[in-house]
């Protein structure tokens, strides 16, 4: 029986069931997906173009739950990270060999420039995926997002997504064919595989489709990329009528082929092990804002948190204050009773003293001051004591009697609480020296005294 034409009659149902038989291809996505949620922590929403235009498909893969295909209005339950896929019209991709030795980005950038590739705006953006490495150079995949990027066309708030991937790298089959063609919004993608990586993906039309894709693998043979012609190919998604087209087409230009088709529901995604992530211009600005934000959030959160210290360092410390204040007041209200008795004591102390202390008494101080001094030459001619201070005046015949009597007067038993204070004397007359002194006790302020 001639496999082209067998393949070609075949129905959707028919090959449902070949491929229940035989579970490497169609089971793939969903043990691959299994293994890789596994690994993951919680939840994972992958949104990626759909096949009708202008919608996306969103699936939750999580770690105990099986793929499920979430409906458009269905509410997104919480997930570690939201993966999405930008369209592949979007996206620009060159199969490139490079050296061995050197910066991957560097020498990509250097390649694409001298070829005039690169437009204004795209080397900020670009991502370089590593495929093969020999002993003196690398084959690697460059892919950059169109600039200025369509944003337009993406899903909602997609600026906050997780990280964003390429389709062609999320494909159930992806681990198993050397060429995939699928749907994204009614034009057919396809995208060759080399060690399980996408080495080239395009849009084509159905219509001549054998013809190109015979061209492109020859031309990626010839430079190295592939490293034979596409035998396992697989039509993922596409309408019948093209389907059937399209593996005729393939059938008589790559004979060798070995074509399979699924045209069943849409099949869960891949999430590969190896971590990709391709942000448009758009993304990374928002990611830079939302970075700036959480420092300033971090900063602000420091601030309030040493504000707190302090906060509670002054709550301490006024704790402390208070508790030594407490106790000071505990200890003054125990001596309080005692010392208004002692200050009351001391109260009729200060009143009676001037009247039965000699040393305070007026008259007692005035019979040591008057007393006869040096053969009466001496003549006392004014006391005064008032509130403690005593003032003194006397005249003698000449100055060394002047100074004599101020000497004699300070070394007076009843006046040695007194610190005196002395002028010199002054003449007064004919054989007269006038002389003046006052003392002062140290409790001065406190006494009352009457004068005399």
């Amino acid at each position: 029986m001639n496999p082209v034409s067998d393949m070609a009659s075949r129905d959707s149902e028919s090959i449902v069931d070949e491929n229940q038989k035989n579970p490497s291809l169609p089971r793939l996505g969903k043990s691959a997906s299994h293994a890789r949620t596994k690994k993951s922590q919680g939840r994972s929403i992958v949104e990626r173009p759909s096949r009708t235009e202008g919608t996306w498909e969103r699936w939750l893969l999580s770690t105990d739950q099986a793929p499920a295909l979430l409906s458009p209005d269905a509410t997104t339950p919480p997930a570690t990270d939201r993966i999405v896929c930008l369209p592949s019209s979007t996206l620009f991709a060159w199969p490139l060999w490079i050296a061995g030795e050197g910066e991957i980005s560097d020498l990509v950038r250097l390649e694409l420039s001298g070829r005039h590739l690169l437009k204004r705006g795209m080397e900020e953006s670009m991502l370089v995926l590593q495929i093969l490495q020999t002993e003196n150079r690398r084959l690697v995949l460059a892919v950059a997002p169109d600039e200025p990027f369509p944003e337009e066309i993406m899903p909602t708030d997609w600026k906050s997504a997780t990280r964003f991937e390429l389709p062609s790298r999320l494909l159930a089959g992806s681990l198993d064919h050397d060429l995939i063609l699928w749907e994204e919004w009614g034009v057919t993608q396809m995208s060759f595989y080399r060690n399980q990586t996408p080495v080239c993906f395009c849009s084509v039309r159905p219509h001549d489709i054998g013809g190109l894709i015979h061209r492109v693998s020859l031309r990626l043979l010839a430079e190295g990329v592939l490293e034979h012609l596409p035998v396992r190919i697989l039509f993922d998604g596409l309408p019948e009528g093209s389907a059937l087209s399209c593996i005729a087409s393939l059938t008589a230009t790559l004979p060798q082929s070995r074509i399979i088709r699924r045209d069943s529901d849409p099949t869960p995604p891949l999430l590969r092990q190896e971590t990709f992530d391709l942000p448009p211009s758009q993304a990374k600005a928002q990611r830079s804002r939302l970075k700036q934000r959480e420092k300033l959030f971090s900063l602000a959160i420091a601030g309030v948190i040493f504000y707190l210290l302090l906060l509670l360092w002054g709550a301490g410390d006024l704790l402390i204050r208070q508790t030594a204040l407490n106790r000071l007041r505990n200890e003054i209200s125990k001596i309080e009773q005692p010392a208004l008795a002692a200050q009351l004591q001391s109260s009729r102390w200060r009143a009676l003293r001037p009247v039965i202390d000699p040393n305070t008494y007026a008259l007692d101080l005035l019979a040591s001051v008057a007393a006869p001094t040096q053969g009466g030459k001496v003549r006392l001619t004014l006391f005064s004591l008032e509130q403690g201070r005593l003032h003194l005046s006397g005249e003698t015949t000449d100055v060394t009697q002047a100074y004599s009597a101020i000497e004699q007067l300070k070394k007076n038993p009843l006046l040695q609480e007194y610190d005196w204070n002395a002028s010199q004397p002054q003449l007064a007359g004919k054989n007269s020296v006038r002389f003046d002194m006052e003392g002062t006790r140290p409790d001065a302020s406190h006494e009352t005294a009457g004068t005399k």
